[in-house]
């Protein structure tokens, strides 16, 4: 009772998402369905009014040939709406249906993804289920392609039994218990398979990463190389095999539904040519009458047939859509703000009047799951103009602290202040656009070069000096030389193949640039150099800090060197702030920061 009330919601949820992707497609077809489902139906009763006018006609000469011609012609044209409607049920209803609502549905969940709440879109858990949904784009269509067909079907069903029972309450009987029949199996088949599509998608989307790791230059590479080929060849035939068995049974079941209905149906006729022919050979049953019953047997193995075929499929998107509701729902959105940002800005431009503190953190508790701590109790001033650098090993929690930093998340307890202010006093997203930023896992858009760079500051998004000056700061002025079209020029293959592709370190310089092109008084580097080699390296904080000369920054890296360059020094260890000081002050101290500083030199001392 519990699914059942589940698969309802899910079918009613899609519906709505379906009509709100396009409301005059979906009632389009709900109206012209109808009509494609009542056409044989109709088609009997016209056969049948065509056979008695042209029985009558012959026998007793009752009537003209021009009272058979309007019936004849109106049964021609019916027959082949019938003959088009086949057509138009199958692969044509299908592609409209993609062209709507395959796209439709990965528009949907790519806006629902935006007003996704940032820590929640963050999560890795939330970025796996929703890669997992993505996969399943086509759930809608498939429901809605195959749930149209299976929804006409019934429609067919029951004005077939409609005229059935005109005829004959035995006959009538019959034709409904056959199509309980259909459904009945089909129900009870189906409702193991929808359990194990979960799995089923998961071992497929397995197998097609091996499959596509083998077409892969670089995989083929490092195969060759450390000679993987049998080691991954048995990972892509373990997990093709379960899939390939998967749809064995799927197909299985569906074949023998296929079969036994099929069977039902022909047994059925049979039985209505029993009951039929015996009074037609009495004459208490007119050969009008018993070519319709023979039609309406084939008409209802038509329907039964295509039925069963639909109805799985249709579940199989019902499924999809189920995880799909799940995964939505349960993803917490942001408040819909339409902030007021020339205000915001002059509230933020008083707090800075008011404050010569930038960020100020007291007693800072910071958790990704409500469980296991990632800060623990954090206190710090960050005055303007100062140059932080925040140095720690991998985990100590430095980028966590700067998305804090940012908002992009809010301390668990304790408090955290900007330019003397609370943050929960401040609307979301306000505070990040105060600030210059750039992320360690950068991103590279598909885009000219010139969109890439000037996305830091939209202000000059048009204007060549801007832009060649940042990309000069961020050391990639002379990436130009490989691009034959200038600024103009696409990047990356994946959508266009005049694009170029650039590097690991190339890629970083373009990101810096973009970060060069803001104006914000704070700024932020989060490992800018950690693709690039020494000598670009060093050229590099030279330009970073002639950008932040007289801003606020704060700088994290691994390399220890750079450190030199800033006011104080941030030393995190498993969370905490575990020293605070100059470079020469953390020296003097021989703690955390020393003998991280002494480790890395080593690389460069003789002996």
């Amino acid at each position: 009772m519990k699914k059942q009330k589940e698969n309802m919601a899910v079918l009613l949820w899609a519906v709505r998402l379906a009509y709100h992707i396009s409301q005059k497609f979906f009632l389009f077809w709900i109206f012209f369905g109808i009509l494609l489902a009542l056409l044989p139906s109709a088609s009997l009763a016209c056969n049948r009014r065509a056979v008695a006018v042209l029985s009558d006609y012959l026998a007793v000469g009752q009537g003209s040939f021009g009272d058979i011609v309007p019936v004849l012609l109106a049964l021609g044209i019916l027959l082949v709406l019938i003959g088009l409607s086949r057509r138009i049920n199958g692969e044509f209803l299908y592609v409209q249906m993609y062209d709507n609502y395959y796209f439709g549905m990965q528009e949907y969940m790519a806006d629902r993804i935006q007003k996704t709440d940032i820590k929640t879109l963050m999560d890795k858990k939330f970025y796996e289920d929703y890669r997992y949904c993505l996969y399943r784009s086509g759930g809608l269509t498939d429901l809605m392609s195959y749930g149209c067909i299976t929804v006409m079907k019934c429609i067919t069903a029951l004005s077939l039994i409609g005229v059935a029972l005109s005829v004959s309450l035995p006959v009538g009987l019959t034709a409904a218990g056959c199509f309980l029949l259909t459904v009945t199996l089909n129900r009870r088949l189906s409702s193991r398979f929808v359990l194990d599509t979960l799995k089923h998608t998961a071992l497929r989307a397995q197998s097609d990463y091996y499959s596509a790791e083998a077409r892969n230059p670089g995989a083929a590479r490092e195969m060759r190389i450390y000679h993987t080929q049998p080691q991954l060849l048995r990972k892509w035939k373990e997990a093709y095999q379960e899939v390939m068995q998967f749809d064995r049974k799927y197909d299985m079941r569906r074949h023998f539904l296929s079969v036994f209905v099929a069977a039902c149906i022909y047994l059925s006729i049979l039985g209505m040519a029993a009951f039929a022919v015996p009074r037609v050979a009495a004459g208490s049953l007119s050969a009008d009458v018993f070519l319709m019953l023979y039609l309406l047997g084939e008409s209802l193995a038509d329907v039964n047939k295509a039925f069963s075929a639909a109805y799985f499929e249709a579940l199989r998107g019902l499924d999809a859509l189920r995880q799909q509701r799940r995964f939505l729902i349960g993803a917490p959105l942001q408040e819909d703000r339409r902030l007021d940002r020339e205000a915001i800005a002059e509230t933020i431009s008083r707090q800075r009047r008011c404050s010569d503190v930038v960020f100020e953190a007291r007693d800072l508790h910071f958790s990704y799951d409500g469980r296991r701590e990632v800060l623990h109790g954090l206190n710090f001033q960050i005055r303007k103009g100062e140059t932080i650098a925040l140095v720690g090993a991998n985990g100590s929690g430095k980028s966590t602290l700067v998305k804090l930093l940012i908002d992009l998340y809010r301390p668990d307890r304790g408090e955290l202040r900007f330019y003397g202010k609370n943050y929960e006093e401040y609307p979301e997203g306000s505070i990040n656009h105060e600030i210059g930023m750039f992320f360690q896992n950068f991103y590279l858009y598909h885009l000219s070069l010139r969109e890439n760079v000037g996305f830091g500051n939209l202000k000059y998004l048009k204007e060549d000096g801007r832009i060649l000056k940042a990309l000069d700061m961020g050391g990639a002025a002379a990436l130009l030389r490989k691009c034959p079209d200038g600024l103009e020029q696409f990047l990356k293959k994946d959508v266009k193949k005049t694009g170029v592709n650039m590097s690991g370190g190339e890629q970083q310089k373009i990101a810096i640039s973009r970060t060069h092109m803001s104006e914000k008084d704070i700024l932020i580097f989060d490992e800018p150099a950690a693709a690039l080699d020494p000598i670009a390296e060093l050229e590099q904080f030279q330009n970073i800090r002639e950008k932040t000369r007289g801003r606020t920054s704060i700088l994290i890296s691994h390399r220890i060197g750079f450190a030199r360059m800033a006011d104080r020094i941030f030393v995190l260890e498993e969370g905490c702030l575990a020293e605070v000081g100059t470079h020469e002050e953390l020296l003097r101290k021989d703690g955390i920061y020393a003998d991280f500083f002494r480790r890395q030199a080593e690389w460069y001392e003789e002996g």
